[in-house]
């Protein structure tokens, strides 16, 4: 029962294999690339602003326009912008009457303050010295002061009493006292009862002095001392403080008014941004063109009136009519391998196959860019029976490798070894297979070039053909 199943294995295996004969024939590689016609140089169209961010189209030329140089391209809504330039202008010229009110209150600070300080000093040595002076001499002598007035009026008392008391003896002794004699009693009992109110007020005046003034004046006298001091002290602290507070508010001043100049340039500068000129003649497109491709975008996000555009990215492009058209292509890693720069073909624009042109790869991208495409271009020799603009397409074949005679295989015919190599099955005599090693060339489609291992004349069989 097994021997039957292996037959019908077998035979099922030869059934579902193909044999192929191996001749030697044109073996040529030629890639197909879809390519987009782009100038060799386009002028990229963008807001260069920095201060201002907000661009909203208000006149757009149509995209695919021809253009000539200066001619208005894009106008913005300016209108907000304008608001804002009118308050940096205000905001520049505040700042410099800013800066011009610091200069001044800190060159009068710089002048006043240490004025004020020296007076403060001076009032405070005087104070001192007035209550130093007052402990150690004029309390004393103002006491001495007192009491000799005091003791004075004692006295002046005692001799107009001594006085009155001797004109009343001597007059007394005559028996007859004169009109002249009573007025000179009458006098001298005034200048004692005089001299009475005199000592009364004096003594008053001692006791006042004594008790209440000299005290009060010298607590007064300590007191002003101390607080001059104190004074002096906290001048002393917060002049040189309030000098660098005026210089601190001079240099921000400074800086606040340069950088309401510096954001007032920059708006200024920024006024032409909102009126864009084609750079030169040509056309106008709407995306960008850049790594030998068109990006034209979301179309529903197309530049368009009302419709804010982004600042330092290009959204649009001219063309200069100047510019040498080439065909740009994207290529894979596989097929960027087998391109060389002077490898020639033909193209043909999309919709016309029926007719052809020559190219020439003139350059294939060592790099990928960043979706992992090798960018390659191609001159051309374009018909002059049509227009010929930015953006048309077409389909270019290149020959990359071509042999006149060459032993070729399908793909499917080979096996990789263990060794890295590779091996096919090829028939012998009398239905008889084997497998041999080979030397593989270049591969095109579903052929691969072999070099060695085959020759003209032999089968090769293709597992499950």
């Amino acid at each position: 029962m097994k021997s039957i199943v292996l037959v019908l294995l077998c035979a099922c295996s030869a059934a579902l294999a193909a044999k192929v004969p191996v001749k030697s024939e044109p073996f040529t590689v030629r890639p197909v690339l879809a390519a987009t016609v782009l100038p060799d140089a386009a002028l990229p169209i963008s807001v260069e602003a920095k201060q201002w961010g907000v661009f909203t189209i208000a006149e757009i030329v149509p995209h695919g326009s021809a253009v000539k140089k200066d001619q208005v391209l894009v106008r913005f809504e300016d209108e907000e912008f304008l608001k804002k330039l009118r308050d940096a202008e205000s905001a520049a010229t505040a700042g410099k009457l800013t800066q011009a009110n610091a200069e001044v209150e800190f060159d009068t600070a710089e002048k006043f303050l240490p004025m004020q300080l020296q007076i403060a000093k001076t009032k405070a040595e005087e104070t001192a010295e007035a209550w130093e002076y007052f402990q150690k001499v004029r309390r004393e002598a103002d006491i001495t002061r007192a009491n000799l007035m005091l003791k004075q009026s004692e006295l002046r008392l005692d001799g107009e009493r001594e006085e009155l008391k001797q004109l009343e003896k001597m007059y007394k002794a005559d028996d007859v006292t004169e009109n002249t004699e009573e007025i000179i009693m009458k006098r001298q009992r005034e200048s004692v009862k005089a001299a009475e109110i005199g000592l009364a007020l004096t003594k008053i005046s001692h006791q006042r002095q004594m008790e209440v003034s000299l005290p009060r004046e010298a607590v007064a006298l300590e007191r002003e001392a101390q607080s001059s001091a104190i004074g002096f002290k906290e001048q002393e602290q917060n002049i040189p403080r309030s000098l660098e507070l005026k210089r601190i508010a001079l240099e921000d001043a400074r800086v606040g008014a340069k950088r309401g100049a510096e954001n007032l340039a920059k708006l200024q500068a920024e006024k032409g941004q909102f009126v864009i000129k084609a750079p030169a003649d040509g056309w106008f497109y709407y995306g960008t063109m850049q790594d030998g491709r068109w990006l034209p975008g979301d179309p529903a996000k197309a530049p368009a009136l009302m419709m804010p555009v982004g600042t330092r990215r290009p959204f649009a492009v001219v063309v200069p009519g100047s510019a040498k058209m080439v065909l740009e292509s994207a290529v894979d890693e596989a097929t960027a391998r087998l391109l060389k720069a002077d490898s020639a073909g033909f193209a043909s624009f999309t919709g016309r196959v029926d007719s052809s042109f020559p190219v020439k790869i003139t350059s294939v991208s060592a790099t990928p860019s960043m979706d992992g495409r090798y960018r390659v271009t191609l001159s051309s020799q374009f018909p002059a029976d049509g227009p010929l603009v930015a953006g048309m397409t077409a389909s270019a074949q290149v020959i990359a490798y071509h042999k006149d005679a060459a032993l070729t295989v399908p793909a499917k015919a080979l096996n990789a070894t263990d060794d890295g190599g590779w091996e096919v099955e090829i028939e012998e005599a009398e239905g008889k297979t084997k497998r041999v090693p080979v030397k593989r060339g270049m591969t095109f489609g579903d052929k691969v070039e072999i070099l060695s291992g085959l020759t003209d004349g032999q089968s090769v069989i293709i597992p499950g053909a």
